[in-house]
């Protein structure tokens, strides 16, 4: 019985496709939570681009140092523009955030081409861009 049970940790570390759906569900809340949530003050509410970007960021180092043989871990987003607003009439009704054109990711673990790849095939599921479009880099 002891040997069915799994710690969380044992359990993403050997079927990479959880991991992989795991880091796509917490970027998807990340999102979630940082739209406005609509009404005549929400523009005020809502958090800045830089905001946006620094939180994505951070929950992005976090994600990637959680992968099997990364160590510290910086992450850059590139944004193709602005947070788009939608309105009816002159009430706020949504948000979009922006698209992400690029990663770099910069992380300790990056010389071994295995988390290299871990890293971009991440990055480009999670963003749905290219590989042209995400750069993994070993940090000094």
């Amino acid at each position: 019985m002891k040997d069915k049970i799994k710690l969380p940790i044992e359990f993403f570390r050997r079927d990479k496709r959880r991991l992989l759906l795991l880091a796509l569900a917490a970027v998807g809340l990340l999102f979630a939570l940082m739209l406005p949530s609509g009404g005549k003050d929400s523009a005020k509410e809502g958090v800045t681009l830089s905001e946006y970007k620094a939180a994505l960021e951070e929950e992005l180092a976090e994600m990637c140092a959680s992968i099997e043989g990364v160590g510290r871990c910086r992450v850059t987003v590139s944004f193709s523009a602005g947070e788009s607003l939608q309105y009816k009439g002159s009430q706020l009704i949504g948000s979009t955030p922006p698209r992400v054109l690029g990663v770099s990711v910069v992380c300790e673990g990056a010389e071994r081409d295995g988390v290299r790849s871990e890293i971009s095939e991440c990055m480009r599921a999670l963003f749905d861009i290219g590989a042209n479009r995400v750069s993994v880099m070993k940090m000094k």
